[in-house]
This record gives C-alpha cells, sequence and structure tokens, in this order.
C-alpha cells in the first residue's frame, strides 16, 4: 500500500478538461502493426472491502463499465485485447502474475477510482516487475482528474488516458506499435518523456454520436458471474447498461460533468433497445440496472423508448438512477408499464441551504412531490443523503433524518461527506477548514467512516461517526418504514433481496442495528412491540 499522502501539497492539474466539442471515431482499418499487439485490459487487484468496507458480506459484483466499454470497441476494431476481471476474490498477486508472464502482453491498461488508487499503483508495480517492456496506461476518473499527480505517484506507469478512452487508446496503440518516443500529437493523453518531465496534452472532443460504438456493449464477455448488490436490481440475472454521457448539472460533490463533458449525449432509443434484446436473448438477461447517473433527463427520449419496450414485449424488470425533480407521473406510468419498478435518487438533505451549497439545482419540495409520485407509482424508491455537509449542525442533520423517515422510501442510505480531490467540492471543504492534511486514498471510500477524510468542525469525528450510525438506526426502526417493505413484496425474488439488504445493512452498522433488527423481529412477531 502507498503511503500518506499530504493534500496540502495537491494543487490543480495544469490538464484542461475535454471540451464539449464533438469529435468522430475513427475511419477505416485499424493500423495492422497496432493489431499485432498484445493487450491486457485489467481490473486491478484489491480486497472487497477496499469497496465495500464492513458491507462486503452482501456486496455485488457490477462490470467495470468504462474498461468494458474500451475492450469491445478495441475486439470492434480488430485488436489482439485480453479482460481479466479480479474482482471476485479467486485471484491473488501470484496468480495475476503468473497470467501477466504467460501473456507476454505489450500494453497493460489500468482503470484508476480515488478509494482504489493505492491498490491500482500496487497492481502497476505488479505488472511492471512481471512485464518490464509493457506500456502501463492508466485511466478513468481519478487519473483523469488528477494526471499528473497519478502519474507521479506511480512510477510504473507510462501514460495517463483522460476521459473517454476509446480514440484515444487506438491513437496511442498505433504510435506504440510504429516505435514513437514523441506523442505530443495525441489528444487526450498524458505521457512521460524519456527524460522523465510529464507532459499534458491538449484534451480530446468528445464523442460525436454514441450511436457510431459498435452495439452490443458487453462483446463476447460472459456476465454469469456478475450478481449486483439487491438495490441495484428487481429480478436476476440482472446487467447494467448505460445509455447517455455527460450531465448537465453542476452538483460540487460530482465528478460526472467534469469527466465526461456538461453536454448530454444519447444512444437513440431504437439503439437502446436493441442492447436490450442483446441483453435478454444472447446474455440471458431478466432484468437491467440503468446504471446513468439521471436516466429520466430527456423527458421524450425516455417516451419513446418506453414505448419501444413495450410494443417488443422485452419482458425485462429493472431500476435506474434518477432525480427527483426529473420525473413525473405521466412518465412514471410509461416506466412501469415498461417494466421499472426501482427508482435510485440522491436527495442529499432536508435542508435547503445545504442543497444550494452543494448546487443541486432543485428545492427540497420538488424532491419531496418526485418521491411522492413514484410511490403512488407503485415503484422502489432508494433515496441517499449526505449528513455533516460544511456549515451544518447538529440540528440540521436531525431535520435531514427526519424528511427521510416522513419520506419512507424503501430504502434510504446515509453517507459522510467525501470530496474527492480535483471536485468543487473538495475546494468548499478545503475551505472551511475541515480536511485532513494527510491521508491515503483508500480512505476516501464512502462506507464506514472510520476516519473520515472531512471532519466538520461543529461536529467533530466522533460526533460525525455519532450521526452517521444513528441516521441508520432512526430510519430502520421506523415501522413507517417495515411496512413499506413489507408491503412491496410481491414473490419470492423480492423477499430475497429484502434479506440480503438488510443482512448488508446491519454488516454496515453493526452490531447497534442486528440487536435492533432482532428487536423488531420480535415484536412483529407478538413477542414485544416494535421499538418507536
Amino acid at each position: 500500500m502507498s503511503s500518506e499522502i499530504d493534500l496540502s501539497l495537491l494543487r490543480p492539474s495544469s490538464a484542461k478538461n475535454s471540451v464539449d466539442r464533438d469529435g468522430g471515431l475513427p475511419d477505416g482499418p485499424a493500423n495492422a502493426a497496432a493489431r499485432s499487439l498484445r493487450i491486457l485490459l485489467l481490473e486491478p487487484y484489491f480486497p472487497a472491502e477496499a469497496v465495500w468496507g464492513s458491507a462486503k458480506t452482501e456486496q455485488g459484483f457490477l462490470p467495470p463499465m468504462g474498461t468494458i466499454s474500451v475492450y469491445g470497441w478495441l475486439k470492434h476494431r480488430g485488436f489482439d485485447v485480453t479482460f481479466l476481471d479480479t474482482q471476485f476474490g479467486d485471484l491473488d498477486p501470484e496468480q495475476i502474475g503468473n497470467i501477466l508472464v504467460d501473456g507476454g502482453f505489450d500494453v497493460v491498461g489500468l482503470p484508476t477510482f480515488t478509494p482504489t488508487a493505492d491498490y491500482v499503483f500496487d497492481t502497476a508495480r505488479l505488472v511492471r516487475r512481471c512485464l518490464p517492456k509493457a506500456a502501463i496506461i492508466l485511466g478513468n476518473v481519478h487519473a483523469s482528474q488528477l494526471p499528473e499527480f497519478t502519474l507521479t505517484q506511480c512510477p510504473a506507469a507510462d501514460f495517463v488516458i483522460r476521459h473517454e478512452a476509446e480514440v484515444t487508446i487506438e491513437m496511442l496503440l498505433e504510435a506504440l506499435a510504429g516505435g514513437l518516443s514523441d506523442f505530443s500529437a495525441i489528444a487526450g493523453l498524458v505521457w512521460r518523456r524519456p527524460d522523465g518531465a510529464i507532459v499534458v496534452n491538449p484534451p480530446r472532443p468528445f464523442i460525436r454520436n454514441l450511436d457510431d460504438l459498435p452495439p452490443g456493449f458487453y462483446s463476447d464477455l460472459k456476465l454469469d458471474r456478475y450478481v449486483p448488490h439487491p438495490t441495484q436490481y428487481i429480478r436476476l440475472p440482472n446487467y447494467p447498461l448505460m445509455t447517455q454521457r455527460g450531465c448537465p448539472y453542476s452538483c460540487s460533490y460530482c465528478e460526472a460533468g467534469s469527466i465526461l463533458g456538461k453536454k448530454m449525449r444519447m444512444h437513440s432509443p431504437e439503439r437502446v433497445l436493441e442492447e436490450l434484446r442483446i441483453l435478454k436473448h444472447e446474455k440471458g438477461a431478466r432484468g437491467v440496472y440503468f446504471q446513468d447517473s439521471t436516466f429520466t433527463i430527456n423527458k421524450k427520449w425516455v417516451m419513446r423508448l418506453m414505448e419501444l419496450m413495450v410494443k417488443d414485449g422485452l419482458d425485462l424488470l429493472w431500476t435506474c438512477n434518477t432525480r427527483a425533480d426529473r420525473i413525473d407521473p405521466e412518465m412514471l406510468d410509461a416506466m412501469y408499464a415498461a417494466g421499472c419498478r426501482q427508482l435510485a435518487m440522491g436527495l442529499e438533505s432536508g435542508n435547503q441551504s445545504s442543497l444550494d451549497l452543494i448546487r443541486k439545482g432543485c428545492t427540497v419540495e420538488q424532491q419531496t412531490q418526485g418521491v411522492q409520485w413514484a410511490m403512488s407509482a407503485r415503484m422502489r424508491c432508494l433515496t441517499s443523503y449526505i449528513l455533516c455537509l460544511p456549515n451544518e449542525t447538529p440540528e440540521m442533520v436531525r431535520n435531514t433524518i427526519d424528511y427521510a423517515k416522513s419520506l419512507r422510501t424503501h430504502t434510504a442510505m446515509f453517507y459522510l461527506p467525501v470530496p474527492f480531490p480535483g471536485s468543487d467540492f473538495f475546494l468548499a471543504c478545503q475551505q472551511s477548514g475541515g480536511i485532513r492534511r494527510t491521508v491515503r486514498w483508500s480512505d476516501f471510500i464512502a462506507i464506514d467512516f472510520d476516519n473520515p477524510v472531512y471532519v466538520n468542525p461543529n461536529f467533530g469525528a466522533d460526533g460525525m461517526r455519532h450521526w452517521y450510525r444513528q441516521a441508520y438506526l432512526d430510519y430502520y426502526r421506523s415501522p413507517g418504514v417495515w411496512w413499506s417493505n413489507l408491503t412491496a413484496i410481491r414473490g419470492i425474488e423480492d423477499a430475497r433481496r429484502l434479506f440480503r439488504g438488510g443482512r448488508g445493512l446491519a454488516m454496515l452498522v453493526g452490531k447497534d442495528l442486528r440487536g435492533l433488527l432482532r428487536q423488531m423481529y420480535r415484536g412483529f412477531h407478538g413477542q414485544g412491540a416494535p421499538v418507536e
């Protein structure tokens, strides 16, 4: 594992974000010499607790969408590419090392997220030991936001690809196959010169038309090992799909807009239907998780897709992420008819001043109305909240907890602030004086919060952890929440999913909640009254 990082040394990157200008995909066949390179796209090795913390008992496995998109593109273009996912826990570093040596790969790509960055760097060092001559590429959110710092921290890596990777990686492969050592002509690339200096190339325009990407998102990959978290499916087998790139909103804690642009780009409804057919008929899906950050952002697009799904008779039950202010009864009815049974919505706070602080762009009243519409439309609702935001007081946190209880959604998730470096929220937390000076990247995990990166001066670390646990205890001992869940059970699969979710929550919050659940179970079975 890497040593602690002094966050006070972080400076804004000299790399500009990708421009919201449309770009096309390469024409003609890929370079023949580049197609002879052996490429490995490797999900870095890290233990389950690095992502799931104490909730690892009921962890889920989602396909790494960004990496798989690059895999599908390179396959489509005729490259010799292999994908290896280590997240299932059945490979140790020694076994991964043997795979690397046996494969003799020329190029290895590793996705990099902040909570697992330390493990990515360890994996890169393993790759360098096993394949001394291989080109090592880092990409995805963390590397895109902090490209120079990432290459400085990870001497084993040669390149960072920022933002969308499909076109940039093909250009880089052609340059590597041609024996080039100057990569300054490749937009979207950050690279290390022979003298060690790090060069930041201009950003690459985003892909203009997503329908130009090859159909069949998962290409030839087998998906049977990907069983998601119980909050992410209605019916198994269930696989995620992304239909959009970009986000026009300016929420300060989220990096979606800075990574994939403010301009929304969407697959056509007809193309989404094609992908759904492939998932059902070729991959065996009975459910889908639309993993887009705001699936319902364009009502006209949604209504057309729902029309096509109903007409096709897909019989897929699905869930999606959205905003409570981007739904209405007409849309919800159409979605239900097309198989939607659950919405996940980040409400964040019951305090308008906090919503304004994080630039949520909506009101508490709009969020309340949206949740009420969704519940009336017979949707299961998962809502999430951030407690102890900058400037909040204990009274404001209590208000958010009471607000969540008043909505009585089937599931509520509570978090403490996680200000990722490179985000506007990081700067706001830093200015409030609450950012710890030294951290490990693994401290940015958005679960457990044993050692929070941001400590609100109005609470202190112990006070924040108290409210984090108290929110779960208060919410899940509410009879109204239990009633919402029990009355939503429609079959054995619903009951199994509810059991898995409850078990994961018990592990997350600890013995207090486990004891509470046992007490409530006895109460509902005539052995005592439920706790108010």
